[in-house]
């Protein structure tokens, strides 16, 4: 509300700068490990909170409509692909190996388990394991094994 109050004296790039610093960066925390284990109705509660952001980046009304528009002009990405791309910037972490070793210890390359076929499997892929879809570690190796090939081989993280 405090935010709200003043918005009129701030410009764009001050209400981004604030919403990032003191609301984006809590969610995306670690939002890639507790996101894929809640209901429709936490994550659609997200999307919300992530418009009211938005309208209040752009001085908007708080019944305007957000859509892609008003994401690509406040640079964000909707909550379920925010999600997956800092899911995936991990997963590129542990390929590169740059990543804390407690974050990779269930990342394995298909081609260094040896109880799995790799006929016919791609040597950037990792296995994946028989773990709940809840968990960080499922759902980041299948976001990663649906990539294409060309994504799959790109080293540079950024």
């Amino acid at each position: 509300k405090f935010l709200y109050r003043c918005r009129e004296m701030l410009n764009f790039e001050s209400r981004k700068t604030l919403c990032s610093a003191l609301i984006q960066c809590q969610f995306d925390y670690s939002c890639s490990s507790w996101y894929p284990g809640i209901g429709k109705g936490l994550q659609d509660k997200l999307q919300v909170m992530q418009n009211k952001i938005i309208r209040f980046i752009l001085n908007l009304d708080n019944r305007a409509h957000i859509g892609n528009r008003e994401l690509a002009k406040t640079g964000f990405l909707k909550v379920p692909e925010r999600v997956k791309q800092l899911k995936l910037g991990h997963v590129i972490k542990i390929k590169n190996k740059t990543s804390p070793y407690y974050l990779s210890a269930n990342f394995q390359s298909l081609n260094e388990n040896e109880n799995r076929i790799v006929t016919r499997s791609k040597v950037s892929n990792f296995y994946k394991p028989r773990v709940c879809t809840n968990t960080f570690v499922y759902s980041a190796i299948n976001d990663w094994n649906n990539l294409p090939s060309e994504i799959k081989e790109i080293k540079n993280e950024n």
